[in-house]
Order: structure tokens, then sequence, then C-alpha cells
């Protein structure tokens, strides 16, 4: 989760290398004759993932504050895995590279790539003499196969398809020809041209021979579709702003061009053409702005750019049209859809008539408006920038590792820094109630889960912990961080830069209780569990002179937590029952007696036997999502400084308009 409070301050002086160019300038460099150095290359995880990828096959990449030095490969590596993270760009170029080497080579991508279509690259590299195994649940296997020249005719207007047929061009007998219906960017045919390759191009048709490349040493201008964003928060925030050694290709101009066209006061200025790229400046000044059209061509020069003005599209009034944008159900994320849902959030509406996506917007976004990036990062840092221009907002998920690195740096935007971190805490509610925490008092931060297996060592831990602001704890490291950070107490659940440790899980349940009515002062209780959050309980519920028998899975763990406390009576007719332990056999042959008059479970996922007795009995029944709200929120007021309002109701709203 990542909330922005509205405040920002745009920089001119960015670094973010083009994306596209950094992919294919590691793949020739691994095939190029000697040493290749590349400077200002992108170090987003997509482009890493290429870089892991070239490793495996033989290459020697390393990469030091920006820069790459690559040694290529000597003899390609057989029978090796290839790991391309959510990469289509990796795994698509790769494929060409593969096939054109000859090797065995088995690619695996994470769960959205594997869900992206390989077969337009598969089948014209089949066609060509490649040989591919398909997995249902994967991607594929390359198999060898001999190369000969063809003629490839676009089934799709992709310049990574195109980029991998040309790879596999120069290791294939004879000329093989790439046919286009509309023209892509042009990257690799440039980058080839400029390693002395056999290449020629008439726009549309492009052919290439076998070749042996020179080693590259250049310079990566930065990413056009990086700057996007910058220059759309600029335009709708009315603020002037520049920005130096830009990518300019003309494949890569859609985006400038659509926004000139609606009145976007834009000046490219300062041309020039370096390792055969244009590059350039752009300054950006305030503007009155039309709707947006974005014809056929603009669409397949802009595809990478087409959430932001989406984003800018949904803040001018008016009725905006971009055409054949079929294209975007295939990305990281079905574009289209994320779209839509994001035009619901700010309050508008955009549908699909035909082929073409249709945005209509009364210029009048909605406050504080709460999106979900699908996973995607270039719809959430579209939604970012929707979200400070509304002078606020929040997005669920914010993978801007996976293209633009020092995205929120650029935008002037350091939030603090929060987490949790357990063994298995993905399904934590605590980021959402973070989100709506830090919506009530206009914080800027983030709120991550951190999953660590229980073997993970001293060092990594500690590693974790200094690189967050807050962080909560849970099992099975509560008692285990306790120790490494010398707390006063013998478990933790909150920790952070210049705070003491601390847990909040006591007073959370008190919180819980009390906003029920229950009287538990000097009350007999049963305890269920015996676990870090049940002796937090314990601890907590002693201070008011409460009566506790412990009840266990393991009798031995109750017996040690009675002896820790010096509970020794048995309790037969209990006030109340609270239970720190999961749904199982144990809890739902848990009888409650006739005494009992409340039963509070630290469970809040499922229902479990204690829950169904106390609703068939008509008893309270306290849910640990409300201990989780109280102790939560004393958590955020003790990271940030900032008092927050015991609003669980307020809370429940928030989370169920977050859908």
């Amino acid at each position: 989760m990542l909330r922005v409070n509205g405040k920002f301050n745009i920089s001119g002086e960015v670094a973010c290398g083009d994306k596209s160019i950094s992919h294919r300038a590691l793949i020739l460099a691994s095939i190029a004759e000697g040493n290749s150095v590349i400077r200002n290359l992108s170090v987003c995880q997509d482009v890493l993932s290429t870089a892991k990828c070239l490793r495996a096959l033989g290459a020697e990449i390393n990469i030091e504050n920006g820069v790459a030095y690559v040694t290529p490969i000597k003899k390609a590596n057989n029978g090796v895995i290839l790991d391309c993270g959510n990469s289509g760009t990796t795994a698509r170029l790769l494929a060409g590279l593969v096939a054109g080497l000859g090797v065995r080579a088995k690619f695996t991508g994470d769960e959205t790539l594997v869900k992206r279509p390989m077969e337009r690259v598969l089948k014209p590299l089949e066609k060509m003499g490649a040989k591919f195994k398909r997995y249902k649940n994967g991607l594929f296997e390359s198999c060898g196969g001999s190369l000969l020249g063809s003629e490839i005719v676009a089934e799709v207007n992709s310049a990574q398809v195109k980029s991998a047929v040309l790879i596999a061009g120069l290791f294939a007998a004879g000329v093989t020809v790439y046919c286009e219906k509309l023209p892509t960017r042009n990257h690799t045919e440039l980058m080839l041209y400029g390693c002395g390759a056999d290449i020629k191009s008439d726009g549309l048709n492009i052919s290439v021979s076998r070749s042996t490349l020179k080693s590259l040493n250049l310079t990566v201008p930065n990413d056009s579709s990086s700057v996007a964003y910058l220059i759309a928060l600029s335009l709708l925030a009315g603020k002037n702003t520049s920005f130096d050694n830009v990518l300019l290709n003309e494949r890569r101009l859609g985006f400038f061009n659509v926004l000139k066209r609606c009145g976007a006061n834009l000046l490219i200025h300062n041309n020039r053409v370096e390792h055969g790229e244009n590059v350039g400046s752009v300054s950006v000044f305030k503007s009155e702005l039309k709707p947006l059209y974005a014809s056929i061509q603009d669409v397949c020069d802009a595809i990478d750019e087409l959430p932001v003005l989406s984003a800018i599209a949904l803040a001018i009034r008016g009725e905006h049209r971009f055409c054949n944008v079929s294209e975007l159900r295939y990305k990281e994320s079905d574009r289209i859809n994320a779209i839509v849902r994001t035009a619901e959030k700010c309050g508008q509406t955009a549908r699909m008539e035909g082929e073409d996506l249709i945005i209509i917007s009364n210029g009048n976004l909605c406050d504080n408006p709460l999106f979900k990036s699908f996973g995607d990062h270039r719809m959430a840092m579209s939604q970012i920038v929707l979200a400070l221009y509304c002078g606020g907002g929040s997005v669920d998920d914010a993978p801007f590792n996976v293209s633009f690195p020092n995205f929120l740096k650029c935008l002037g935007v350091a939030p603090l820094r929060l987490g949790v971190v357990g063994e298995n805490v993905n399904s934590s509610k605590s980021p959402l109630l973070m989100n709506y925490l830090s919506s009530k008092v206009n914080v800027c931060c983030s709120y991550e889960p951190v999953n660590l297996s229980c073997e993970t060592s001293d060092e990594k831990l500690l590693a974790v912990i200094k690189s967050f602001d807050g962080l909560n704890v849970t099992m099975p490291f509560k008692v285990r961080v306790a120790k490494l950070l010398r707390a006063e107490i013998g478990f933790v659940n909150t920790i952070g830069k210049n705070i003491i440790p601390q847990s909040t899980d006591g007073y959370g349940i008190v919180k819980a209780l009390r906003a029920h009515g229950i009287e538990f002062k000097d009350k007999k209780l049963w305890i269920v569990g015996a676990g870090g959050a049940a002796e937090t309980c314990v601890d907590e519920l002693l201070k008011y002179g409460c009566e506790m028998e412990i009840f266990n899975r393991t009798q031995s763990g109750a017996d040690a937590l009675a002896k820790k406390y010096g509970l020794k009576n048995k309790i037969t007719a209990p006030y109340g029952v609270l239970s720190f332990v999961p749904v199982c056999e144990f809890e739902r042959k848990l009888v409650l007696p006739d005494s009992v008059e409340f039963v509070f479970s630290a469970d809040y996922k499922s229902d479990g036997g204690l829950k169904k007795q106390a609703m068939n009995r008509g008893i309270d029944f306290i849910d640990g999502l409300e201990m989780l709200f109280y102790q939560g929120a004393k958590s955020f007021s003790v990271w940030t400084g900032t008092p927050v309002q015991d609003d669980f109701n307020g809370f429940l709203n928030f989370a169920n308009g977050f859908v």
C-alpha cells in the first residue's frame, strides 16, 4: 500500500535509462566481439531479469552505479533455466537469442508473465526452424533447431516480436525479412546498425543477415515512458518543468503527439543524435488541455504511455478516444479493465466502443481515490499521478521497481516506510488499515508485508528491521525480535526508528472489549492459547485484576505460561473466553460453560467453534479484526507521533469501498 497526501516537488534532474534500449544493449553486448560498457542503464527489475538470464547463458555482466560492464558469451551454456520475472521483453527477446544460439533453455516467470501471450513470438521463430516446447503452467522451453532466413509477416504490431526475429536472424543461414503492417519501435534496428550488423530497412520491411557485432560503448538516454508520468503531473498541476537527455525516437513520440494535439504546451529542444537515437530536452509549460484523441499509429507509438494518457483524460472535461487499444489486454494486467476501474474510482466513465477506448469525464475527480493497480507498475504510477493531483489518495500495490525505481524520488515524494513482518502475512489486513489511518491524518506512507521464514538468520532479520521506519512484528518473530533489540518486555509487535520496542496487542484487546461495553475488571476468564498474543493478553489483563486459566493444544505450553505469570486457579465458571488459536479440532471441541457472557477470538479469517457457540447462545462475540484495528491505530500513532481517532466502523466503511 502507498498513500500520498498531495504534496510533491517534481525534479527535472531525472536519471532513468530507457528500459527498451537497456534490454537490447545488454543482449547485443552479450553476443558482440569484445567487452562493452553501457552507461545510465535502467536498473529496474525487468532489465535486471534480462541481465540475470544472460549471465545464466554465459555472459559476464557487472552493474555498478548504473554502468554495466559486459563480457560476451564465449560458449553458450546448455540446459539452463531462464527466470524472466515479470518481464515480457526479457522472455520474448531472449526467445530469439536462444533460438539463434541453438541451446536448450527453459523459460519461467512470475504468475503474471506466464499468463501473457507467447505464441506471437514462438510461431515466427518456429517458421525459421527453431523448436519449442510449451507448458500449461509456465512459459516454454527452447529445444534447438537450425535457423534459415525466412520472410516473416507481422500478425501483431509488436516491437518485441520483431526484435526476437531480427536477433535470431543474426544466426540464420540466408536473409531474414520482417514485414510490419505499422511501424513499431526501431531500437533494435538502430542498435544493430550501430554494431555493424548486415541490416537494411525501407520503413516497414527490415532484412538482416548473419553478422558479427562490434562491442558497445554507449550512454542510454532517459526513458521517455518514465518521464511521461512527470510530464503528466506537471501539466495537470500547472507546473513549468524541464527534463534533459530524453529519448525522442520517432516511434516513441506518440505520447507527445497526443498531448500537443489536445493543447499541451510542450517544447522539444536541444535535439541531437546519440548512438543512432534522437535525444533532446522537453520543457512543459502551463496549458489549457482539450479532450484527447489517439489514432491507431499514436496508440502503437504510445502503447506503454496509454495508462498515463488515460489518467490525464480523466482529469480533463470532455469525451476522449483512444483507437484500437485491444493490445492493452495483454500487458502486465488487462489494462483496459484496469483503466475502467480507475475511472470508476475517480467518479468518471471509461468503456470500450468496438476496439476503441472511450473516456468521458466532467473534470471533477473524487476526493481521496482508493486505487487498485492489479500489480501493474504502469497503472500504479498513473494512479499515483491522479492521487497527487486530487490532493491525496492511495494505491494498493506499488511495484515501481519493475520499470522506474526512482519514481517517487523524481516526484519529490518521500513516504514513511512502514510494514509488517511475519512468516505468512500476504493476507494481512494491516495494509488496508494503515491506508485508512494515514488518510484520516493526511500522512504520506507506504505499508508492505514482508514474509520471512522462521529459519531466517538474525543478520537478515535485523537488516529488514533497519530498512523500515516502522514495523509490526507478528508470529513467529515477536519474542525473537524482542531479544534481538534487547527490549524491556519479552515480546514486541511494534518497533521502529527512535521508538521503544513495545507491544500494542494488549491495548487492542482492552479497547475492543470496552468498545462492546464489556466489564472485564476483576473477572474470571479463560485464555485459549499459549503463544505471544495469548501472553500479551495475560500480561495486560493482570493489570485489571483478572483471574485466568490457560487452555492450549499442548498442556506443557499452558503450564509454562501459567507458571510464568503465577496463574494457579482452576476456573469452572468463567465470565468470558479469549481465544488466540487458529480454527482447529482443539478449538472446535472446547465447550463454553453456561457462565460465559462474551467470547473474543483473535482469528478474524474464518468461523470457528467458539464463534458458532457464541452466536447460537446470543452472547457477545468480538472479532479479532477489532483488536487488529485498535492495536494498529496505536502502532501508527507511535510511528507518526500523530493521534488517531478510534473509529472502527469508519474503517469497515473504508474497507468496503476498497473493492
